[in-house]
């Protein structure tokens, strides 16, 4: 137990002492449909490496699905994900590919791994906005008969885009 709790604090402090770029910030998502209304928060914390194209961070998103027969259904999900930023267009504008992975915290039984290729504009020095879209993903869920189902799907997902505002510190 010492180990791992000395572990964690020398990691903590190698990161804080390499002059380290935190970033908040996160999404809000809404979806209307003549059967469904869905929406989702998520706020999000993240470290982009100094000197280095990745940034590592964490999303907590709570949504919440109203079916046209009024049963509200929510949902709480962890998001890690790892940013490569690919390339910076002109002073502002970066192209980044998000590898994440969303864990139902309420069904265990859930999981879904998504590569997401997004833009970045940087309004000012500390705050900018994202735009990503779904792309390419692997899903495990579990049926109706309580058996697990996978499957990939290869979808641009343009009707569901993903915005999201963030502070670097």
């Amino acid at each position: 137990m010492k180990k791992i709790l000395l572990t964690l604090a020398f990691i903590v402090a190698a990161i804080v002492s390499a002059h380290a770029q935190f970033y908040i910030g996160g999404n809000l998502n809404a979806k209307l449909n003549k059967d469904t209304k869905t929406f989702t928060i998520a706020p999000d914390v993240g470290y982009s490496f100094p000197n280095a194209p990745f940034s590592i961070a964490c999303a907590v998103e709570y949504g919440g699905t109203i079916p046209k027969d009024d049963v509200y259904q929510h949902s709480l999900t962890l998001s890690p994900y790892v940013r490569y930023d690919i390339c910076d267009i002109g002073e502002r504008f970066t192209l980044f590919v998000d590898l994440s992975s969303d864990i139902d915290v309420l069904d265990f039984g859930l999981l879904n791994v998504e590569l997401s290729p997004g833009v970045s504009f940087d309004v000012t020095d500390h705050w900018s906005a994202e735009f990503s879209i779904g792309f390419l993903s692997y899903n495990r869920e579990r049926a109706e008969d309580q058996n697990i189902k996978h499957s990939f799907e290869l979808d641009l997902k343009l009707a569901a885009p993903s915005f999201g505002f963030y502070y670097s510190f």
